[in-house]
This record gives C-alpha cells, structure tokens and sequence, in this order.
C-alpha cells in the first residue's frame, strides 16, 4: 500500500483493513455494506491464472478481486497479472472500489465501472473475460428479507438486479471455457442450474458452507460450454 496515496482519499467514516497478504490492504466505510468472510471464501475458492482477464459483478469495494490479486502476488509471485475489470452500481462502494485500487497501486492491472451491470456490453467487449466473479444479492426481494441500510438490502437482497441478468451478462462475457464463480443459497441450486443452462453454462464444482450443521451457502464454479457432470464438496 502507498500511504501517501492513502493520506490523500482516507475520509471520515472509514477504516483501513490489512488483507493478510503482503502489503496489500483494503478501505471500507462505517456508513456502507462491508464484506464477510464469505467474499474471502469465494476469493479462495476461484481459480485465477497468470494472464486472465477477469470481470468482477457486483464488486462492493472491490473485496473479492484484492483478495484474489493479492493471494496470486504473494503466493506466486503473479503480481501484475492479466487485467481485472470491477462493475459497482452504488456510488460510494465505486468510490471505494476506486480508492482501494489507488492506495494499492494497481491502476495499471483494475479498471472501475459504475453503472448497473446490465449495462457492462457497453463498456467491455463480450466473449473476453476468461473468468467472472460474483457474490452477488443472493436473497429473493419478495421472502420479507430487511436490512435497515439500503446499502446493505442492494448488497444481499435482489432489489437492483437478480441472478437471471448476472448470469446473462457473465454467460456473455466469458470466452468458451470460461468459468464463472460466484455465491449462492445452497436452497436455490436447482433453480439456479436451470438459469445457467439457458446461458451455455454447467455447474462444474460447488463447495457447500456449512453453519449449525446445515448447508447455509454454496460456491459454485460453472462453465461456459461445458458437458454435464458436478463436484460436491463441503468447505472446511
């Protein structure tokens, strides 16, 4: 991290969190959504290579991309590595976004985009990304789900978009055999393979996150093209 660039875009209402991954940190705010543990499952569970362009929906501040770019540089030394594009809808998470990638110095490898994310063709090319990641809002609008920040209800609620247009935007940007990562109700499976199939993708692996002997959410990686044909896990 660059302090003298932190020094220059740190406000009020925010805080400075270490990724445990070399230098690398990560700004959130007090008065915005902030990211769980389970954005770094997803971070760990997706599989980047040296030379990926990835595209990140729903991007918050950016967690899951960090996360990611940061474990490849201090673990592999691919610092620098392919180019990350991070699509933001709400402006103070953009504008997070943005400050994370200024103090991290990673302006040459991240692009931020604020706008909705049914609109990100008319930013980048589709058939280009040779991975997505998402953790998306992954509670339906209409089961009574509150949160009492707006924030937060875009954040975990399908309010501003649903997982029909995520998975229509990913299945059009990956390249054939790409892969596509994201989060889910382990309770929506069955609806969201269907959603997948209609937009040339299989669900290749989903790890299950467990809580009270239950499982709670699923990482899932799909596959654009792909033959049929799953792995189960359950996250450790």
């Amino acid at each position: 991290m660059n302090k003298d660039r932190f020094n220059e875009v740190f406000a009020d209402g925010e805080r400075l969190d270490d990724l445990l991954l070399g230098d690398y940190k990560i700004l959130q705010s007090k008065n915005h959504y902030n990211f769980t543990s389970d954005s770094v499952r997803l971070a760990n569970f997706a599989n980047v290579k040296n030379g990926d362009r990835v595209l990140e929906l729903c991007a918050g501040g950016g967690i899951v991309s960090l996360h990611k770019f940061a474990d490849n540089a201090v673990t592999r030394g691919d610092a620098g590595c392919g180019q990350w594009v991070c699509v933001e809808l709400q402006k103070p998470l953009y504008d997070l976004l943005s400050k994370n990638i200024y103090i991290n110095e990673l302006d040459n490898a991240f692009t931020a985009i604020n706008d909705d994310l049914k609109n990100t063709f008319e930013h980048v090319p589709k058939a280009s990304f040779d991975v997505v990641l998402c953790n998306p809002p992954y509670e339906k609008a209409d089961t009574g789900f509150k949160k009492t920040s707006e924030s937060d209800m875009i954040a975990r609620a399908e309010v501003a978009t649903n997982f029909e247009e995520i998975a229509r935007v990913a299945g059009g940007a990956l390249r054939f055999g790409g892969a596509f990562y994201f989060l889910a109700k382990s309770e929506r499976l069955f609806e969201i393979a269907i959603v997948l199939n209609k937009y040339n993708m299989r669900v290749k692996s989903v790890e299950f996150i467990t809580k009270n002997n239950r499982f709670r959410l699923a990482l899932v990686k799909a596959v654009v093209g792909a033959k049929h044909g799953c792995d189960f896990s359950v996250h450790a």
